[in-house]
């Protein structure tokens, strides 16, 4: 592929062109109209009548701090003589005194975002005074800035992928110090996250202009297919957690809102089949689970603890879960010898350096894809992406670089490259539509300082070695290795020492036991911890269940006294009821009684007298009708009739009294009873 003569490259004051271009695209300028406003400030400043596009080149570099490609300040210029405000002979432009551009306030604009960019340089050097850093300035504070946020931005397609640089001395530090403060700014002063939010999406809009054919940049992708490595398909599934699935997951819904149709190769989910039986063997016994290699997966499975049955549900899903992932699962096209060529030298460049062995999973899935990628171009050549007709992707420096010296030193081909690194092809798909995820960029910017605070593969090989010593001498157990390795504290201990020491080498053994001590130091705290907390659980559930139980006996008691105070004046009442009812009763009674006697008192009377009187009459009717003699024997005779007539009377009487009596006797209990059923109804007798 042919190299560029200009580079991105941003000058002392370039950190405010760039965000400046930010904001013209959120005006809705295109990716050619947000330059324009960069451009027009330096002709109005320009000292000649006349000029070329180089004299712009350099004004641009010394106003505004930025390198511009020759071929974009082109065609701007041609934009602004179409627009009238230059006007063009003989090769050379000169302003239009009869149309001159419209005024704009670029410096005031400018001052603005400098004086916000101020505030994060100066929030940065604090944050690196607090990490034993000392950044002079704000100005060096937003330059080292500016120089992490660069190299963690791909080149867009530019030449080979990013070399893999010896990370060494205070570079290595501050990298990991800037790391730091961008992720914990994701969370922090939301006015600073807007700041660098637009220092990074101006930086990735700056490096649009050095695309061949900017024009395009904001056009779809034309029957562009994608075909995704190993690696990504297993983070879009959420094999290696949460933040890696969310990135890719909005990678691909870029991708595809740009036209982009995102595919999987039966190959490759093939191969994640593969990988998950691996770990469903290792993970049932300690000695499996240690010997896995300590990967992002391997780490996501093993703190997050699931079981051989889990990873058979994960393998019997997988199709399911890739589609789900937004992915069209492909059968892996028939290679064609005449689109194909040179797969055992692709072969040779990918195998391990060490071991060189070409027939290896990883090797022949990879030049399996590189061959299927190429038997769908049928020999299409292109140095523009969104004709390329097919790509393969992955997220591996090595592999991208060994395959474009493949098809550029062994190929000889031109063109790109039949594979691209995927933020490299997903920062284009953005540039197209910032809009389809507009936080984009700060997700993955997040995802690659996580990255950056992990330590390095070769301390990790030199930490397992070691761990593996402790294991062999017997000072750890294989379940304390495996906990070590998946520790967090494992990560950031390690990356101190690499910190601490001017490279891997100088870690040595004892530095390492220090770093096993206070994570087997912090497991044990941990689980003290849980002690105490499952201890306080258990004293507090206690404590609490004691005053439940104490209230509700209070409740109980208090209940039960209330129903006793209850009962006591229910049965006051109930006496008090009672004696009141057999007082009235009583007084009821008595007074049925009196009421009665003296009823049948009159009416036995009345009926004495009415027997009495006609007997007394008809006795002295007797005694004086009869004659009286006078000898003496006729008055004895009257005399005894006179006696015998009182006597019998007397008897008589006392017999009708008698019987009066008893008459009075049977009245009144007939009267009383009557009185008594009459009383019961509410009814009275009339006297």
């Amino acid at each position: 592929m042919p190299q560029r003569a200009e580079v991105p490259k941003i000058q002392a004051g370039g950190l405010v062109t760039v965000a400046f271009l930010k904001a013209r695209l959120d005006e809705g300028k295109d990716h050619l109209g947000m330059f324009m406003p960069l451009v027009l400030d330096v002709l109005a400043h320009l000292q000649g009548q006349t000029f070329v596009t180089g004299d712009v080149q350099e004004g641009l570099v010394a106003t505004h701090g930025v390198v511009m490609p020759q071929h974009t300040v082109a065609t701007l210029l041609t934009r602004a003589t179409k627009s009238g405000y230059l006007l063009r002979a003989a090769g050379r432009f000169q302003r239009n005194p009869a149309h001159g551009p419209p005024t704009s306030d670029v410096a005031g604009e400018k001052a603005r975002i400098e004086a916000g960019q101020r505030r994060l340089g100066e929030a940065l050097r604090t944050h690196a005074e607090g990490r034993g850093l000392s950044l002079q300035s704000p100005e060096a504070a937003l330059d080292a800035l500016c120089r992490y946020l660069d190299e963690q931005q791909l080149g867009l397609l530019l030449g080979s992928p990013a070399e893999i640089s010896a990370e060494v001395g205070s570079d290595l530090r501050q990298r990991a110090v800037v790391a730091e403060f961008v992720r914990a700014s994701m969370c922090g002063d939301p006015t600073l996250l807007g700041v660098l939010r637009e220092m990074l999406e101006g930086m990735v809009l700056y490096r649009a202009a050095f695309l061949p054919d900017i024009s395009v940049a904001s056009n779809r992708f034309r029957n562009l297919r994608v075909a995704f490595d190993t690696a990504l398909v297993y983070q879009a599934i959420g094999y290696e957690g949460e933040a890696a699935r969310i990135l890719m997951r909005d990678t691909v819904d870029i991708l595809k809102g740009s036209g982009v149709q995102c595919l999987v190769f039966d190959k490759t989910v093939h191969e994640i089949k593969g990988i998950l039986a691996m770990y469903e063997r290792s993970l049932g016994t300690a000695d499996g689970r240690s010997s896995l290699r300590p990967t992002q997966m391997t780490r996501h499975i093993l703190t997050k603890r699931l079981s051989p049955s889990d990873v058979r549900e994960m393998y019997a899903l997988l199709e399911r879960d890739v589609v789900a992932a937004g992915f069209q699962i492909m059968p892996t096209p028939t290679r064609l010898p005449e689109y194909t060529a040179g797969e055992t030298a692709l072969a040779a460049r990918l195998a391990d350096p060490l071991t060189k062995d070409e027939q290896q999973a990883r090797v022949t899935h990879d030049v399996d894809c590189i061959a299927a990628v190429l038997t769908l171009r049928k020999g299409h050549r292109s140095s523009s992406i969104d004709h390329l007709g097919a790509v393969f992707v992955s997220s591996s420096p090595l592999v991208i670089r060994n395959t474009r010296l493949w098809w550029e030193e062994d190929e000889h081909e031109t063109g790109i490259a039949p594979i691209v690194h995927v933020s490299a092809l997903a920062t284009l798909a953005w540039l197209k539509k910032p809009r389809i995820r507009s936080d984009f960029k700060m997700t993955e910017l997040v995802a690659l300082c996580s990255a950056a605070l992990r330590p390095r593969q070769e301390t990790w090989q030199r930490f397992l070695r070691h761990l593996e010593a402790l294991k062999t001498s017997q000072r750890l157990t294989s379940d304390e290795v495996t906990a070590i390795v998946v520790s967090t504290m494992s990560d950031d201990l390690l990356r101190e020492a690499e910190l601490d020491a001017a490279d891997t080498d100088h870690i040595d053994a004892i530095t390492l036991d220090e770093i096993v001590d206070r994570v087997k130091a912090s497991y044990a705290a941990k689980a003290d911890e849980k002690v105490r907390a499952v201890r306080d659980e258990y004293e507090g559930t206690v404590s609490e269940l004691k005053e439940r139980v104490r209230v509700a006996s209070e409740q109980y008691e208090g209940r039960l006294s209330e129903l006793e105070e209850r009962e006591k004046a229910a049965l006051a009442r109930a006496v008090d009821t009672e004696n009141t009812t057999s007082e009235r009763a009583r007084q009821r009674e008595l007074v049925t009684e009196g009421r009665a006697r003296a009823w049948a008192r009159r009416v036995s009377r009345t009926v004495q007298w009415v027997v009495a009187t006609p007997i007394c009459v008809g006795g002295f009717a007797l005694i004086l009708e009869r004659p009286f003699h006078n000898d003496w024997i006729g008055a004895l005779i009257g005399i005894s009739v006179v006696g015998f007539t009182i006597l019998e009377l007397v008897g008589i009487l006392g017999h009708v009294s008698e019987w009066r009596a008893l008459m009075e006797a049977r009245l009144t209990s007939r009267f009383r009873d009557w009185l008594s059923g009459d009383a019961q109804v509410g009814q009275r007798p009339k006297a």
